[in-house]
């Protein structure tokens, strides 16, 4: 299902960048050379993507799954270098909070599972950003173009329209609540086994990961602005929730970890089923699924911010882009 999203918004992608390409005009061609560097600072909403909480049914994938009341903050900056007046190279700072909890669904084994987790991440990355279509904050000489067409302020206000893809790296560290309210750090606990005979294998605090997302522009006074964006990270780990595979020997754990290893492994509610032979067994004995290892975690964002363009004002290039606009008032006569 993953996999499929991921098909379908780089085929829209592909298809749609050329239509916006194509359909832009003149005036902004070559404005990116007197303005390549630009910086943001935003901030928003995260949330999570995993294996605890959800929506009240088993199933649902991606968005289908997600949990609102465990939204959560998000702040950004980033640095732009724009390479043409379409492409850009982006690098891209966050901190985010992120976290889950079975007890806020009411499919049926998850709330029995009864885990939860919560996790700060600090994230790097460099992406590459295509501007479909560019912002237009007007004019301020009220000329036109080289078909007449005005380019005053009134009429050349736009909104800018781009997406983004890239590569990063982030660390994150996740810990969870036990029945009676105490915090415990989870990865020391080895809530699945890592470490002992035939556990899970040890995870790192550190992981790679995919964004990919969208993002609307607008600009004001030409240099400076705002935008909206929406992002997805696919991660390469399964741990951000620190639950992926089977539930371990739960006395074993208490021999090793203590009583708070024990605890954040197996907090469940107790539900019970007859299973064969007419024995009373849990939902949460040794060797039976705690989460679920084929498909890895992730986060998503939603945020604004507010950029700034810096203007070279030195260069050939300068001189040629306002001897070209002199000659325009002068041919508008």
């Amino acid at each position: 299902m993953m996999k499929r999203n991921i098909s379908i918004l780089l085929v829209l992608a592909f298809i749609c960048g050329p239509i916006f390409i194509i359909s832009q005009g003149y005036y902004n061609r070559y404005e990116y050379r007197r303005k390549r560097n630009e910086i943001s600072f935003g901030g928003g909403a995260s949330n999570y993507l995993g294996e605890l909480g959800g929506r009240d049914m088993i199933g649902s994938n991606f968005l289908w799954d997600l949990e609102f009341a465990k939204t959560s903050y998000v702040g950004q900056f980033s640095y732009v270098y724009y390479a043409q007046s379409k492409v850009a190279i982006r690098t891209n700072l966050c901190y985010a909070k992120v976290s889950g909890d079975d007890a806020l669904t009411n499919e049926y084994f998850r709330r029995n599972r009864n885990l939860n987790f919560e996790s700060n991440i600090i994230e790097g990355s460099i992406m590459l950003e295509i501007h479909l279509k560019n912002e237009r904050s007007g004019n301020r000489y009220n000329l036109r173009s080289p078909a007449g067409r005005y380019l005053g302020v009134r009429s050349s206000i736009g909104l800018g329209i781009y997406t983004f893809v890239g590569v990063g790296g982030f660390y994150y560290d996740p810990w969870g609540k036990s029945p009676n309210g105490q915090r415990y750090a989870l990865k020391p606990l080895g809530t699945e086994g890592q470490g002992l005979p035939g556990g899970a294998l040890a995870y790192s605090n550190f992981s790679g990961c995919i964004p990919l997302g969208f993002g609307v522009r607008k600009a004001f006074f030409g240099d400076a602005g705002i935008k909206v964006e929406a992002s997805y990270r696919f991660t390469f780990t399964d741990y951000l929730d620190d639950v992926s595979t089977v539930y371990y020997n739960n006395d074993v754990l208490q021999q090793v970890h203590g009583e708070s290893g024990s605890t954040m492994a197996d907090p469940s509610l107790g539900a019970t089923y007859i299973a064969s032979g007419g024995n009373i067994a849990t939902h949460t004995q040794t060797g039976m699924q705690r989460g679920d290892p084929s498909d890895n975690d992730g986060y998503l964002f939603a945020m604004v911010s507010v950029y700034k363009k810096f203007t070279n004002s030195a260069g050939g290039y300068n001189r040629s882009y306002k001897t070209q606009q002199r000659r325009r008032v002068k041919a508008s006569f």
